[in-house]
């Protein structure tokens, strides 16, 4: 009896390497509707610019597409949040300033600290407001405004420069003021369109 348990112990050690060799079985698939484990699957991502990605939106350039004829009120204050963005001809205010139009009405909003001065230099035409923005005014180092919206008609045969001056500090605290940005249009017998710049 002790002979063929020690034979038995012999033959399970002989195949133990054995089937420890063999590949692991696969997994029976699951039927229909079961559910088989947790899966795994790696997304295509879409490269950017590719046909599943969003285009995003191109601005209007007034110079080709000008605004109709039509003269109409300058629009009210809540008119704006819905007003459309536009592309300049010369935009120099980056990221610093905003072109939107309503009607034939152009609004340009700059953030600019110290805002000490806006005023018309040359105009065919008048029809200019401004509003100067006060709320941030206390983080300004001389309680200037630190924003300007500038808005006026963009209609043919205008012409208008429009110059905005911050103040800045000098040599032993002396101020003055320089300029920040000048706002150019004009639409001239000939041209397509208007041509607005922001230098």
């Amino acid at each position: 009896m002790k002979k063929l348990l020690w034979i038995g112990t012999v033959l399970l050690g002989a195949l133990a390497p054995a089937q420890a060799a063999e590949p692991p079985s696969a997994a029976p698939a699951a039927p229909d509707g079961a559910a088989g484990g947790p899966r795994v699957e790696a997304a295509a991502a879409l490269p950017d610019g590719g046909e599943g990605a969003a285009a995003a939106p191109k601005e209007r350039l007034l110079e080709e597409a000008p605004p109709a004829p039509e003269r109409t009120p300058r629009p009210q204050a809540a008119e704006w949040d819905a007003a459309e963005t536009v592309r300049l001809a010369r935009d120099r205010g980056g990221a610093a300033c905003k072109a939107r139009m309503r009607r034939e009405w152009l609004r340009i909003d700059c953030a600019t600290p110290s805002v000490a001065v806006v005023r018309t230099l040359g105009a065919s035409a008048g029809e200019e407001w401004l509003w100067l923005d006060q709320k941030n005014s206390e983080h300004d180092p001389l309680g200037l405004a630190t924003g300007v919206s500038v808005v006026f008609p963009v209609r043919h045969g205008d012409r208008r420069v429009i110059e905005i001056l911050s103040a800045t500090g000098g040599y032993r605290s002396e101020f003055g003021v320089a300029t920040t940005f000048v706002i150019s249009e004009q639409w001239l017998d000939g041209d397509a369109g208007p041509i607005v710049s922001l230098l």
